[in-house]
């Protein structure tokens, strides 16, 4: 006999994965239904394979599933279809009473609480790292002229937010008694070249900044050691500068520090399409958090929907 477990299939990379987690969490919270979480492995990317070790995690009030449960959740567009107002759109066909802020602040204190890392990631993230400027480069798969302009860069997007990017880092510098920066990537080769341009530009401002180094293991044993050390590092820092239109690895972890995203996208002409806005209602982005529902219907309304099996509330 059907039970109150449901499941869901996690996809692509490590951003796209916890999101899709938190929303689909909620969404059990709210059904009366236990979260199974699946982990699909398949998929080549540029930057490698969205295989992540399960020990670099304490995760918890889920279970971590082989195969589909009776009930299941299917997401049509990961990142999107699990995004607060999706979810919120989801819940109010059942409950007319729930409101838009409730689930913003189910999003906020799950993604806590079922998230955390294990003790492998916490010993390696360095000390004082509070008082960094924490920097997510994305370059690779994410620049390029005949992508999705919702959530890719053209090229000469790209030029312009990197640009910005700069000219920030440029008045933290000058502005700051101790600028303190985390620089991560997934590419190497543009991590070392954004570093070696502010390390200039401490040199021509006459002021000296510290980048803090994190302590790879080249030679670990668990599969995606080093992003998820990032994403953590990242969640802990007082600020993230995100160098790309949308990424979900530095949403989720402004989501899981709770700390404010800067992001260049308002200076490029495809702003308003951006998937960025469905998560406005539950990080800073530039300062700023937009709660008005009509602003999150229209900023949605192209987001995939959310379809399940699940017929009734759960006893």
């Amino acid at each position: 006999m059907p039970n109150n477990n449901a499941s869901i299939r996690l996809v692509n990379g490590l951003g796209d994965k916890l999101l899709d987690m938190i929303g689909f969490v909620v969404l059990c919270k709210h059904l009366n239904y236990n979260p199974n979480i699946i982990f699909c492995d398949s998929g080549v990317y540029v930057w490698g394979m969205p295989i992540y070790d399960i020990r670099l995690f304490n995760f918890n009030e889920i279970t971590i599933a082989d195969e589909d449960c009776y009930f299941n959740i299917h997401h049509h567009s990961p990142s999107c279809s699990f995004c607060p107002y999706k979810v919120y759109e989801f819940v109010k066909e059942i409950f007319e009473e729930i409101t838009f802020e409730s689930i913003n602040n189910d999003f906020v204190e799950y993604s806590k609480k079922i998230i955390q890392p294990s003790e492998i990631i916490l010993s390696k993230i360095p000390n004082n790292i509070e008082k960094a400027y924490g920097i997510h480069l994305r370059k690779s798969d994410k620049c390029n002229d005949c992508g999705c302009l919702a959530y890719e860069n053209t090229v000469n997007e790209f030029e312009i937010i990197t640009k910005k990017l700069l000219e920030d880092v440029e008045c933290i510098i000058i502005s700051e008694e101790e600028p303190t920066f985390l620089i991560v990537s997934e590419d190497n080769n543009w991590k070392l070249e954004i570093t070696n341009i502010i390390k200039d530009m401490s040199i021509n401002t006459n002021k000296q900044i510290k980048i803090i180094d994190v302590a790879y293991d080249d030679k670990s044993e668990y599969i995606q050691h080093d992003a998820v050390l990032d994403m953590f590092c990242l969640s802990k820092c007082k600020e993230i500068l995100q160098g790309v239109k949308y990424s979900t690895f530095s949403i989720l972890a402004s989501l899981l520090g709770n700390n404010n995203l800067r992001n260049y996208s308002n200076y490029v002409d495809t702003y308003e399409i951006n998937l960025l806005h469905g998560w406005s209602s539950v990080i800073k982005i530039n300062n700023n958090k937009y709660l008005d529902i009509e602003y999150h219907k229209n900023a949605t309304k192209h987001f995939g929907i959310l379809t399940t099996n699940i017929d009734k509330i759960g006893d």
